[in-house]
């Protein structure tokens, strides 16, 4: 299924050299994810992990305004925690968060680290600003999960202030799904040409996991607050387009001054 999809995407590779395929532009992007799950009281983006791949992009009006692009990345998403915030008071039953209460000082490891690596199939609609040649777009992505890890402190265990228990947590397991659907929101900002730094944020549509309960203080004292995990994902990145054309801008305004970013594409490279 990934070679499937991988061939889908880098398709319209195959005919860039024509005339009539200039209105696609293909490239590579590659950078970081910050990420955190809301609904698992670990708050933070404090999980760093890789979001990189290929994408094409097509033009769809001559003014070379609006694009779509469709991406296929490796992205690693989920949550870490170093030691547990001041006055925290939720704590959760045979789940995600564990504070040793006996050893406070100690806690300068991880004692929360979830990884979730996904196969990650954006597809975005994006509007170029003429003037500064800003894009900003809008899209879903469309994530299938192939690697999970989860660690955790058990202040149960003896040793829980010397180590950290890896949950039997897998793909397969259950506990987490294994197709994530998500909104998001993109940036891009020129560099250089065919370079461009691109900010986006990308939000979990529906739970990927099970719903959690956490106690405030003893489990028999208060009723549970149930929540549902959400990837929430901030990602920088640079991208590069391989095979899009650029010219120099020579708009000018009356006092001299250029209109927007020195390099533009090419009006002639786009053959409708």
């Amino acid at each position: 299924m990934k070679n499937i999809l991988f061939c889908l995407l880098l398709s319209p590779f195959f005919f860039l050299p024509s005339a009539s395929a200039q209105r696609f532009i293909g490239g590579i992007a590659a950078g970081i994810n910050l990420t955190q799950v809301d609904g698992d009281q670990v708050f933070g983006y404090h999980k760093v992990g890789f979001n990189g791949g290929p994408f094409v992009k097509l033009m769809i009006d001559k003014k070379q305004r609006f694009s779509v692009t469709i991406e296929l990345l490796y992205s690693q998403k989920g949550a870490a925690k170093r030691y547990p915030a001041p006055g925290e008071a939720l704590r959760a039953l045979d789940d995600t968060l564990r504070i040793d209460p006996r050893y406070p000082k100690y806690d300068t490891k991880f004692f929360y680290k979830l990884r979730t690596d996904y196969l990650e199939i954006p597809i975005l609609f994006h509007y170029d600003d003429p003037r500064s040649k800003i894009s900003v777009g809008v899209g879903v992505a469309w994530s299938r999960l192939v690697y999970i890890k989860e660690i955790q402190h058990d202040y149960r265990r003896a040793d829980s202030v010397r180590g950290a228990l890896r949950l039997d947590t897998k793909v397969n397991s259950g506990r987490y799904k294994k197709n994530d659907w998500s909104f998001i929101a993109d940036v891009k900002i020129p560099i250089y040409k065919g370079l461009k730094f691109n900010f986006r944020f990308q939000y979990s549509l529906a739970p990927f996991g099970e719903m959690r309960k956490f106690y405030s203080g003893s489990p028999n004292a208060t009723a549970p607050t149930k929540r549902w995990p959400f990837h929430n994902t901030l990602t920088f990145r640079l991208i590069y387009s391989i095979n899009e054309k650029y010219t120099e801008n020579t708009n000018y305004d009356i006092e001299g001054n250029r209109i927007g970013p020195k390099w533009i594409r090419d009006p002639d490279a786009m053959k409708w």
